[in-house]
């Protein structure tokens, strides 16, 4: 029996890799996404991936697009949480309305996200949920509270949910991502290469920084990791936070 995944923000970046990861796995995917020229774009790497436009800090979009991938897919074997990019800033920067959208598309997408797989995956005998977070959730940056304190939160919940899911079949498990060559960071190397006239792998070496491997991650390794743990072959990994940051942290646990 085909294997399905739900995969949420997979238009481009992170999501997308997972995305093509399990398209290349033998899954049918639904992805979503705010934007429809995103989605179309998308839609169009295979004929097994379904699209739904969202908006994730929106309660009614997140129960409408469970419903959508359901009918779309049939059923849903695997669950990849994923979403956008935070403001930049200090708790002294942020206001509340920046602290209360981001709660909504960070951790409440994932708690009402998770709350309509369960009773489905349960039904089924089996399921896999993957959150991808950040490491800043485990050794956050001032400028980042935002990500970091939420995604932090999201790992709580998500080790929580593992313990009581697990009875029923259902695994749980967090990826949290460094430095990846996607979006802002990938925007910031190319503009360091335009104004420093060199090449973009020297770019590359300056906004790694203090990264052990010299460089940012690639969003084909995400969907590699994301892709072992909803395979066969991860079958005990179970309320687990990887993170992958070539080395960056200096966290041991």
């Amino acid at each position: 029996m085909t294997r399905t995944a739900l995969i949420t923000a997979g238009t481009t970046g992170l999501g997308f890799a997972v995305a093509e990861k399990l398209l290349s796995d033998g899954f049918d995917i639904a992805i979503t996404g705010h934007n429809p020229g995103n989605i179309a774009m998308a839609v169009a790497a295979g004929h097994r991936v379904f699209g739904i436009v969202s908006d994730l800090t929106d309660p009614r979009d997140t129960e409408g697009l469970f419903a959508e991938a359901l009918a779309a897919l049939k059923w849903i074997d695997c669950l990849v949480v994923n979403s956008g990019h935070m403001a930049y800033g200090t708790v002294e920067d942020l206001a509340d309305d920046q602290w209360y959208q981001a709660i909504e598309m960070l951790l409440m997408s994932a708690v009402r996200l998770s709350r309509h797989a369960l009773p489905h995956m349960r039904e089924r005998g089996r399921g896999d949920i993957v959150f991808i977070t950040a490491a800043g959730a485990r050794e956050p940056s001032a400028h980042l509270v935002l990500s970091s304190a939420l995604r932090a939160a999201i790992a709580n919940m998500a080790k929580t949910l593992s313990q009581s899911a697990a009875r029923d079949n259902i695994r749980v498990n967090v990826v949290a991502p460094g430095y990846f060559d996607t979006g802002r960071v990938s925007a910031r190397v190319d503009a360091l290469a335009s104004e420093r006239g060199i090449s973009r792998t020297e770019a590359m070496r300056l906004v790694a920084g203090d990264i052990p491997l010299g460089r940012a991650g690639t969003a084909r390794e995400i969907g590699e990791l994301v892709g072992f743990i909803c395979s066969r072959k991860a079958e005990f990994l179970n309320g687990t936070t990887i993170v992958i940051d070539g080395g960056r942290s200096s966290s041991i646990i």
